[in-house]
């Protein structure tokens, strides 16, 4: 039993290596590559995002309200 999408993965396998002249070092070098522009472009803000939201992301929402309450008031 022939499975399509193995057959395409390595069909596309094959055509890279053939592409870069089945040379290790040369696949690895393009994997590495591939993978940081790859993690680049996910670390990237988008352009759509309000800066609040591109910068603060990273913090929650109780943390952020707590760092803007005055230091005078109790909690």
């Amino acid at each position: 039993m022939k499975n399509q999408i193995i057959d395409e993965v390595r069909e596309a396998r094959a055509a890279l290596a053939a592409e870069l002249g089945y040379d290790r070092q040369r696949i690895y070098e393009w994997a590495r590559a591939t993978h940081s522009a790859h993690m680049q472009a996910q670390r990237a803000p988008s352009p759509h995002k309000s800066p609040e939201t591109a910068g603060g992301a990273e913090e929650s929402p109780v943390t952020r309200k707590r760092r803007r309450r005055p230091s005078d008031v109790s909690a």
